[in-house]
């Protein structure tokens, strides 16, 4: 006869979504040792977990464990190739390495599995930028903010993007969208002064510098 199996673990004994709300949570507090244990104990239990292969990545990250970070995203990847946020961590994994290339196809892979993912369009943009592509650049952030008006980053790379082609008129337009979302964004205030007094317009420009002073700009 054969023998019955448990449906459920034994009382008091924790279950791999015990775990991941645990791990999540110290991840959260940026408690990243503990936090990669506790995904470790989910994933003894069941190995097929995706995301929680890709949560265990983020921990990896924010230790700056990038390599190791890489790895656990493929472990996700190969499970769920589907799993947009892992070719997306990756990109970012990447990126920080100065991978710039790697980066692009990881978040390439993101945007074709979701063609809404807002974020990676954004990080793909900043990758092209490392890469001086400019245009490229330019239209990956027109597309985040198309997605995501309210993306403050996004309009700032993009006056960045604008500035470097010498689109000084239309940069001095996106940082003051960004200022307009976020009014603290010392980095908008400070480029929209360089530009400003790029273009002779020093009153205005100062107006800027006085301004990125303000928010705790030191140079």
């Amino acid at each position: 006869m054969a023998l019955a199996t448990l449906s459920h673990p034994p009382s008091g004994q924790k279950t791999p979504k015990d775990w991941i709300r645990k791990g999540t949570d110290l991840s959260s507090q940026g408690k990243y040792d503990e936090a990669i244990k506790a995904f470790d104990r989910a994933l003894e239990i069941n190995p097929q977990l995706a995301q929680t292969w890709c949560d265990k990545g983020v921990a990896l990250f924010g230790q700056g464990k990038y390599n190791e970070a890489i790895k656990a995203y493929d472990r996700a990847i190969k499970i769920d190739p589907q799993l947009a946020a892992a070719w997306n961590n990756k990109g970012n994994a990447f990126n920080e390495q100065g991978k710039y290339s790697e980066a692009i196809k990881a978040y390439s892979k993101a945007i074709e599995v979701y063609p809404q993912y807002a974020n990676a369009w954004y990080n793909k943009g900043v990758a092209l930028g490392q890469q001086r592509k400019h245009d490229e650049a330019l239209s990956a952030f027109d597309k985040a903010i198309e997605i995501n008006p309210r993306n403050a980053d996004a309009w700032y790379n993009r006056g960045n993007a604008l500035s470097h082609q010498g689109r000084y008129d239309e940069a001095i337009k996106a940082y003051d969208k960004t200022l307009e979302i976020n009014q603290q964004d010392i980095d908008a205030w400070y480029s929209k002064g360089l530009i400003l007094k790029l273009l002779g317009r020093t009153i205005e420009a100062d107006a800027a510098f006085a301004m990125a002073g303000e928010l705790g700009f030191t140079g």
